[in-house]
C-alpha cells in the first residue's frame, strides 16, 4: 500500500468507503481542504483502500486523529499501521507534541494505536450511543 495526501479527486471514493463500511458523519471534502487538516489516503492497485489523518491544534501544539479506516478486505496485513506510522511521522514534521486518538474498547483499531506506541489516557463509558457495552477508550503519543 502506498499512502498519498488526499485531493478532492478522492473524494467520491472515499465518501463511498465511508458509506458502505465505517460510516462516520464527517465532512470529507471540509476536511480534505482545511487548512489545519492533514488527511492521507492509502492505495493498493489504483484503488483506495484505507484512509486517516489529524487535525492540528495550534492552540496547544496538540494532533488529534481523524478517522483510521481500511477496507474489510485489506485488514490483518498492516495497513492501519501504516496509516498510523504516516499521520505520526506527518505530526511530528510539523513539530506537534503530542497526537491524540478516540477509538472503541472492542475495536482492532484500539490495538493497533496500541501496537504503535499510543498509551491510554482515559476513557468515556456514556461516549457512544450504545447499550454499554463498548466504551471509547483515548489515547495519546507523545511526539517530541
Amino acid at each position: 500500500m502506498k499512502i498519498f495526501k488526499a485531493t478532492i479527486k478522492d473524494l467520491q471514493d472515499i465518501n463511498r468507503l465511508n458509506d458502505k463500511y465505517f460510516k462516520e458523519i464527517r465532512d470529507f471534502k471540509e476536511i480534505i481542504e482545511g487548512s489545519h487538516d492533514y488527511f492521507y489516503v492509502g492505495v493498493e492497485n489504483g484503488k483506495i483502500i484505507g484512509f486517516s489523518g489529524f487535525h492540528y491544534y495550534a492552540w496547544n501544539n496538540s494532533a488529534s486523529v481523524i478517522d483510521i479506516f481500511v477496507h474489510p478486505d485489506f485488514r490483518k496485513n498492516g495497513h492501519g499501521t501504516k496509516l498510523i506510522k504516516k499521520i505520526i511521522k506527518e505530526a511530528k514534521a510539523i513539530k506537534a507534541r503530542v497526537i491524540m486518538a478516540e477509538a472503541p474498547s472492542l475495536s482492532n483499531a484500539l490495538i493497533a494505536y496500541l501496537k504503535n506506541g499510543f498509551r491510554v489516557c482515559g476513557f468515556n463509558d456514556r461516549y457512544y450511543n450504545n447499550t454499554g457495552k463498548e466504551i471509547a477508550m483515548f489515547l495519546s503519543k507523545d511526539l517530541n
